[in-house]
C-alpha cells in the first residue's frame, strides 16, 4: 500500500487509456524579453510541432508582448490574473493537446526531440498520466551551473515527496485528463504550486513515469523569484507540504532552519553555499519550525502512524530536540463536562478538554508575564490597532516609541507588525487557518484565550488567558477576559490590566461590506479579494465569521464605562470610519502627548 494510501486510504482510480497525439505548451510571462524568445524557440523547434503555444501576460513593460505577437505559432493572451499560478491554470483550462506542456518564460527545453520522447513515453504500455525527465540548471547567460537534482524512482514519490520535491518543473508533463480530475495548481501560492501540484496529484492516484533523458534547462539568477526569495520560498513550501501530509518532514524543517541561520541552501546548493556552520543554532531553529508545525492537535494525531518511514524519522527527530509529543487536549463528546483532570470548552462544533496541569501551568506562566510586562511599558500610553482599510490612509510610522497591539493578520504589513509589540487572536478560524504563521511569529509578545490550545502551540512569548465570552469587561486578566463579538474587546481588557491609561483606537472602521441579513457568526467563504480590511489578501481565500458593528459597539461601550470609572481614557484616532462612541483624536498629537481629544 502507497504512503498516501496509509494516510488517508486508497483513492487511486485508473489509469487514462488514451494513445497521446497532441501537445499544447503554455507558458506564464511577465517582463521576461531577456528570456522569452529563448524558451519560444525551444518549443517551436521541437520535431514533433505543439498544436499550441499559450503565451499569458498580464502587462509587461519590456517588450516582451511584441516578442510574443511576432512569434510564429503562439497566442498571446495579454489580459490581467492574479499571478504566476493563477496564468498556469487559465493555461492548462484552455489547453487543447493530450498532453500539456508548462514551461516558465525563462526556461527551455533541452532540444528539439523532447517532444517526440514524451509522448512516446506517455504511449508506453503503462500509460502514465504525468511524465517527468532530467534537467539541468542554468545561469542568466544560459551557461550550466549543476545538474538539477530529480527523484529517478517515480515509485517512490508518495513517500519522498513529503520531504523533497524530486521533480525539476519545466520537465514534466502530464495528461489534459489530469487537470480535469484534480483541477489546476492552486492560484493562492507563489512559489509552491508546481509542489503543492504534484502531491495532489499522488494523492489522486496518477501513475508518475520517470523518461531518462535531459528534457529540460531551468535557470536560475539572482533576480529568479525562486532564488532570490529562498527564505518566503521555504515558507509556503512547508505550509502545502504540512497541508498534504497532515505533518512536516523533519528534513523540510531542517533545510529551512539552515537557511534561516546560515543562509545555507541545501536545495540549490552552489560553490560560495555549500557549508553550515551553526549546527547548535541550526538545531535551535529546526527545534521552533517542527514545533509551530507538528504540535498542533491535528498533527500529533498524524505522527501516531509509525509504520510510514517519514513520520518514524520525524518523531525521533522531534524527541532528540526536546519536543514532548504528549497533546495538552483532546476531543471529547459535546456533552462532556469538565472535571477529572481537565477543563472542557466548546470551539464552534468541537469539544475540547485541555490537561488542567497544563492549564494551570500556563496560567503561572501568565500571570508571572503580566507583572513583567506591566513594569516594561513604555508609558502609559498605548494603540490598539484595527485592521480597517483607513489604515492605508494612517502614518504608521507615528507609532514608532508606542506600545501597539495587533491582531489576526495584521502581519500581512511589514510596516505595521514591525511596530507591534503584542499581538492576539481570539476567534477560531482565524487562528486555525494561520496557526503555523501564529506560531512561527517571533520579535511580539502573543496573546490567546487557552482553548486555541488545540492549535496554537505554547512558546517563550505566548501567554493565554481564561477567556469566556461574556459580555463583561474584566479588569482582572487572570479571572476573564472575555473575547465577545471582536478582539478589539479582548486587546481593551489587556490594556487596562497591564496598566495602560491612554488608549488611541486606529483602523477601526467599524463598517463591513458583507450579505444583507446575514447573522452574525455565521460563516463566510470569501473568494474574491477583502475589500474589509487594509489587504484585500486578508480573508481571501479564507472563511471569516459574519461581524455585528452594533453588538461590537456594546462591548466598546462597557470599556469605555471601565475606563472612565478609573480615570482611564480612550480615543478614536482612525482616520474616518464610522465609530463615534469615542471622542476623535489625531494620533500624532495624541501620542506625543501635545494633543487631546477633539
Amino acid at each position: 500500500m502507497g504512503f498516501f494510501s496509509k494516510l488517508f486510504g486508497s483513492d487511486a482510480s485508473a489509469s487514462d487509456d488514451r494513445v497521446v497525439r497532441t501537445v499544447s505548451a503554455i507558458t506564464p510571462s511577465f517582463n521576461q524579453a531577456e528570456f522569452l524568445g529563448a524558451c519560444i524557440s525551444s518549443v517551436s523547434k521541437q520535431t514533433l510541432k505543439p498544436i499550441e503555444h499559450l503565451v499569458f501576460d498580464p502587462g509587461s513593460t519590456d517588450g516582451s508582448r511584441e516578442i510574443a505577437e511576432k512569434s510564429v505559432g503562439v497566442t498571446l493572451y495579454a489580459e490581467p490574473d492574479e499571478g504566476q499560478a493563477d496564468a498556469i491554470g487559465r493555461g492548462m483550462t484552455l489547453a487543447k493537446g493530450d498532453v500539456i506542456a508548462w514551461l516558465n518564460s525563462d526556461d527551455e527545453y533541452a532540444d528539439e526531440g523532447v517532444f517526440r520522447a514524451v509522448v512516446d513515453r506517455f504511449n508506453e504500455p503503462d500509460q502514465p498520466d504525468i511524465v517527468y525527465g532530467l534537467g539541468i540548471y542554468i545561469d542568466a547567460d544560459g551557461s550550466k551551473t549543476r545538474d538539477a537534482y530529480v527523484n529517478t524512482d517515480a515509485e517512490s514519490l508518495s513517500h519522498r515527496l513529503s520531504h523533497e520535491v524530486g521533480i525539476l518543473q519545466p520537465a514534466l508533463f502530464l495528461r489534459k485528463s489530469v487537470v480535469e480530475r484534480i483541477g489546476i495548481p492552486d492560484k493562492s501560492l507563489y512559489f509552491a504550486m508546481d509542489y503543492e501540484f504534484w502531491m495532489r496529484a499522488q494523492k489522486a492516484g496518477m501513475k508518475f513515469a520517470h523518461l531518462d533523458r535531459l528534457v529540460a534547462r531551468a535557470r536560475y539568477y539572482e533576480e529568479n523569484k525562486t532564488l532570490g526569495k529562498r527564505g518566503e520560498s521555504f515558507a509556503e513550501i512547508c505550509k502545502v507540504a504540512s497541508e498534504n501530509y497532515g505533518f512536516l518532514d523533519e528534513r523540510w524543517a531542517t533545510r529551512w532552519a539552515e537557511f534561516n541561520v546560515d543562509g545555507f541552501d541545501g536545495i540549490l546548493k552552489h560553490a560560495a553555499n555549500t557549508t553550515v556552520s551553526s549546527e547548535e543554532a541550526i538545531a535551535d531553529e529546526t527545534k521552533r519550525i517542527l514545533a509551530a508545525f507538528n504540535l498542533r492537535h491535528d498533527a500529533l494525531e498524524r505522527l501516531k502512524n509509525p509504520d510510514i518511514q517519514p513520520i518514524r524519522r520525524t518523531v525521533t527527530r522531534m524527541k532528540e530536540l526536546g519536543l514532548a509529543l504528549e497533546p495538552v487536549c483532546k476531543r471529547v463528546d459535546a456533552e462532556t463536562p469538565s472535571g477529572n483532570g481537565y477543563q472542557c470548552y466548546t470551539v464552534a462544533d468541537k469539544r475540547w478538554a485541555f490537561s488542567s496541569h497544563w492549564l494551570h501551568a500556563q496560567m503561572k506562566r501568565t500571570e508571572s508575564a503580566i507583572a513583567r510586562l506591566r513594569e516594561e511599558r513604555r508609558s502609559d500610553t498605548c494603540v490598539i490597532v484595527g485592521n480597517g482599510p483607513s489604515l492605508n490612509d494612517t502614518d504608521i510610522s507615528l507609532l514608532d516609541g508606542s506600545d501597539v497591539f495587533v491582531s489576526n493578520f495584521a502581519p500581512l504589513s511589514n510596516e505595521l507588525f514591525s511596530r507591534a509589540t503584542y499581538l492576539s487572536v481570539v476567534n477560531n478560524l482565524v487562528a486555525e487557518q494561520g496557526a503555523v504563521e501564529f506560531n512561527l511569529l517571533n520579535g511580539v509578545t502573543k496573546f490567546f484565550p487557552y482553548w486555541l490550545g488545540y492549535c496554537i502551540v505554547p512558546g517563550e512569548d505566548t501567554y493565554f488567558f481564561k477567556s469566556i465570552g461574556k459580555p463583561e469587561f474584566s479588569t482582572d486578566l487572570m479571572t476573564n477576559v472575555s473575547w465577545r463579538h471582536t478582539v478589539s474587546f479582548f486587546h481593551l481588557q489587556l490594556a487596562y490590566g497591564l496598566g495602560y491609561k491612554r488608549v488611541a483606537l486606529v483602523g477601526f472602521d467599524h463598517s463591513y461590506r458583507q450579505q444583507a441579513g446575514i447573522a452574525e457568526g455565521e460563516v463566510i467563504e470569501q473568494e474574491e479579494e477583502d475589500e474589509n480590511h487594509f489587504d484585500p489578501r486578508y480573508f481571501k481565500g479564507k472563511k471569516w465569521h459574519a461581524a455585528d458593528v452594533d453588538n461590537m459597539e456594546a462591548m466598546y461601550r462597557l470599556a469605555k464605562e471601565a475606563f472612565e470609572a478609573d480615570g482611564r481614557e480612550i480615543v478614536n484616532a482612525t482616520v474616518g470610519g464610522h465609530l463615534e462612541l469615542f471622542e476623535r483624536a489625531e494620533l500624532g498629537e495624541y501620542l506625543s502627548n501635545t494633543g487631546t481629544a477633539v
